[in-house]
């Protein structure tokens, strides 16, 4: 979740992207509240479903709010959020939140493991003390994720489905 007020779903701006039913951040000055704001709550919002349910079609709104919805997952430690996340992102996205991850936010990619554990890898703590070959094994894990909605998308677009019973 970002600061709603400068969500681009946020219905007071004049966008073209659907709009938010529900913003929470209150606009006082221009900015939001000193007290309150959205993007430090690490909860899903609009936009984190929004991103979830574009990024698989390489949607330039959702590739662009994608590490708005990185944080959001690492502020709720999210963990269906965060993997929903890389399944979904093409790969160079994913590379870079990754990159992103190591330097930022090392502690953090425990979250991850499901995806190490289905690619055979042991389960990650912290890639801080992990040497380069083991660290490679992981980033591979990553880049190359066999769970991709894009390669759904496409895998089902090439079968014939039939519906008779």
């Amino acid at each position: 979740m970002m600061c709603c007020n400068n969500c681009p779903f946020n219905p007071s701006n004049d966008t073209n992207a659907p709009k938010c039913d529900n913003p929470i951040c209150q606009k006082t000055n221009n900015h939001c509240s000193e007290n309150f704001c959205g993007k430090n709550l690490g909860t899903r919002c609009f936009m984190d479903y929004y991103v979830i349910d574009k990024l698989y079609q390489e949607d330039e709104l959702a590739e662009g709010l994608a590490f708005e919805t990185l944080r959001t997952a690492l502020i709720g430690r999210d963990r269906a959020l965060l993997i929903s996340l890389f399944q979904r992102a093409r790969q160079e996205l994913r590379l870079k939140m990754w990159n992103w991850l190591e330097e930022n936010e090392p502690r953090s990619l425990w979250i991850l493991n499901p995806i190490f554990s289905a690619y055979g890898l042991a389960e990650l703590n912290s890639i801080t003390s992990t040497n380069p070959k083991i660290r490679s094994k992981y980033l591979e894990a990553i880049v190359s994720n066999p769970y991709c909605g894009r390669y759904y998308k496409e895998y089902y677009s090439l079968q014939e489905v039939n519906y008779e019973l």
